[in-house]
Order: C-alpha cells, then sequence, then structure tokens
C-alpha cells in the first residue's frame, strides 16, 4: 500500500487553516510573517523525528520508537560538548548525527537480535538515553550563543527570506523520503514486510534486517533533529525535542499510516505535522494550559479519523442515492 490517503491529507489541510482562522479571530497578530515563520521552524524538529518514526511504524510488527526526544537530546548534548571544546562545528553536528544512528542501532539490537518487543526496548533505551544525557551535561543546560556563526545558521538563518532549516534540510529531506518511500526497492521491500513478513520473506527480503535500518534511520534522524533545536536555541537541553516520543506517533498515525504497519506516507506525515504545529503554536501563543494541550492533541487524533471514517463511509452512498434519483426521475 502507499499510504498516500488524499482523503486524510485534505481533512489536515483544512483543519489546520480552521484552526489557524480561529486563534487569528482571537488574535491577529497570530498571522503576521515573523509569527508564521515561528510556527514553521517549531515545526520543522518534531516533523523530521516523525519522518523516523513513520519509517519505523511501517515496517510492521508492532513497531515502535519511544525514543526518538531521548535520542535527540543526547545527541543535541554531545554535539554542544563537542564544539564547545573546540572541534570544528561540521564535526559536531557530524556526532550528533551519527550518535543518533549508533543509538538507533543499539535499539535494533535488542529487537532484532535479542527479540525484545520493540515498546519494551525502546522504552528502556528512552530512559537509558535520557540518563546519560543527565551524566554527561551534568543535569544543566549548555550555552552554545557563543558557537560558530555556521553553525548557529542552520537554526537561525534563512535562504532568500525562508528559514534555513526548513529550505535546505526540511524539503529535500521530504523529496528524498518520498523517492525512497515510493519508488524505491527499500520502500516496496518496507510495505511488504509491514503488510506481510511471511510473504515478504518468501520474495527473498531479509525482514529482520530491514526493520533494524529503519530504526537506524529513525535514530540518525532524531540526531538531525536535536542538532537544528540546538542551533536555534543556542543551547542544549537533555530533554531535547520535548514531547517528540508521543507526538510523533500520532503525526504518522493523523498522516495516514497503520499502526499495525505497511502503510503510510511521508507527505501525509509532512501534513499532519503542520496541523500539529499549527494547534500547538497557536495555543502557546494563547497561553492555554499545558493540560489542555495536550487534551487537544487527543482530540485532533480522535477527531480526523472520525471525520475520514464518516466521510468514506457515509459520502460514497449519498452519491450513490442522488444518481439513483436522477435516473428515477
Amino acid at each position: 500500500m502507499s499510504g498516500f490517503r488524499s482523503g486524510r491529507i485534505l481533512i489536515l489541510g483544512v483543519f489546520a487553516l480552521l484552526v489557524l482562522g480561529g486563534f487569528a479571530v482571537g488574535n491577529p497578530t497570530i498571522l503576521s510573517a515573523d509569527n508564521v515563520s515561528s510556527m514553521a521552524v517549531f515545526a520543522v524538529e518534531l516533523g523530521i523525528i516523525a519522518f523516523g518514526q513513520g519509517l519505523v511504524i511501517e515496517g510492521g510488527d508492532g513497531a515502535i520508537d519511544l525514543s526518538v526526544g531521548a535520542i535527540s537530546g543526547l545527541a543535541q548534548i554531545l554535539t554542544a560538548l563537542f564544539i564547545t571544546h573546540g572541534l570544528p562545528w561540521p564535526v559536531g553536528i557530524g556526532i550528533g548525527i551519527l550518535s543518533g544512528a549508533a543509538m538507533g542501532g543499539c535499539n535494533a539490537a535488542a529487537i532484532a537480535r535479542f527479540r525484545i518487543p520493540p515498546i519494551i526496548a525502546t522504552l528502556g533505551t528512552m530512559f537509558a538515553f535520557t540518563g546519560l544525557a543527565l551524566i554527561a551535561s551534568e543535569g544543566n543546560t549548555i550555552d552554545l550563543t557563543a558557537a560558530p556563526a555556521r553553525f548557529l545558521a542552520a537554526g537561525q538563518g534563512s535562504v532568500l527570506g525562508v528559514p534555513f532549516q526548513i529550505l535546505c534540510v526540511y524539503l529535500p529531506l521530504l523529496g528524498v523520503l518520498v523517492l525512497v518511500q515510493h519508488r524505491s526497492r527499500f520502500g516496496r521491500a518496507l510495505y511488504l514486510a509491514g503488510t506481510n513478513a511471511t510473504a515478504a520473506w518468501l520474495a527473498g527480503i531479509h525482514v529482520k534486517r530491514l526493520r533494524a535500518a529503519t530504526y537506524v534511520l529513525s535514530g540518525a534522524l532524531s540526531g538531525l533533529a536535536g542538532v537544528i533545536a540546538a542551533a536555534r536555541l543556542g543551547t542544549a537541553t537533555p530533554d531535547g525535542v520535548p514531547e517528540a516520543n508521543l507526538i510523533s506517533i500520532a503525526i504518522v498515525v493523523l498522516g495516514g499510516a497503520s499502526i499495525f504497519g505497511g502503510d503510510g506516507s511521508p507527505v501525509g506525515t509532512a501534513i499532519a505535522t503542520i496541523a500539529i504545529a499549527v494547534v500547538n503554536y497557536g495555543l502557546n501563543y494563547n497561553d492555554f494550559n499545558p493540560t489542555l494541550q495536550a487534551g487537544m492533541m487527543g482530540l485532533i487524533l480522535v477527531l480526523v479519523v472520525l471525520v475520514e471514517n464518516l466521510v468514506r463511509g457515509h459520502l460514497p452512498r449519498l452519491i450513490a442515492a442522488a444518481r439513483n434519483r436522477r435516473k428515477m426521475a
């Protein structure tokens, strides 16, 4: 399956516009160029993590990665430590991404080699990576405001008036993932493994190795998100990208992926990321209670799926009934 659900994507797009319009009625300044830019930048790190989470979930077998937020935290702490100790900033960025891939490799080994259920394995590594980040940073944030300007530009700079991380990181990454998932052998194998692992094995696909690769990719993308967050904020924190563990799963499912695997699309994930970012930013901008924000995430997930099911279930019948009435007339 392609996972490209045009109906779901349309609903999410309309929903994002309605929510943004609603916030604008209460506070029109949210539509200023600076605020729209901030909203988009806010979504980049979470969106990159969601791309990796999507690969994991699409592999099937109840695959899930609860450690993505912790990976981003440890990766940005390691990047900050190396940069503040005088290493060139490209080396620091490389360390952040490669350390994320290595942490994803730990998840892959625990699941594929030692057959630990994904939810247990990644829950355990989530605590482990968070602990390591706290130890490495001594529980403190690391100041990066004196870091090289080119490093900070990865999170604070712009190209042709567009934030650097959107134009030069997020959009190219989206294009690559679309090609990989919909036009490559890897993508076709991943969908088949997620849909029917036995059929994939009979077709000569090494299912365990394929699923392990998704955890490594997810870790690398989480590390990249952590690096961008550190450059944007000018600080590195052990927390990484807050709430990324569960919100990334919600984004992937909202974007049309099946939690059971074999279905999903990076385009759907990108649109769902925009919808979640609009809600999150709007609630923060209007100083809503954080508890209410968490509840809104769950409500959005339920409402979007419910609307899609209603549309898919009733709309065809309404169209058929209208055609029958025209024929009888």
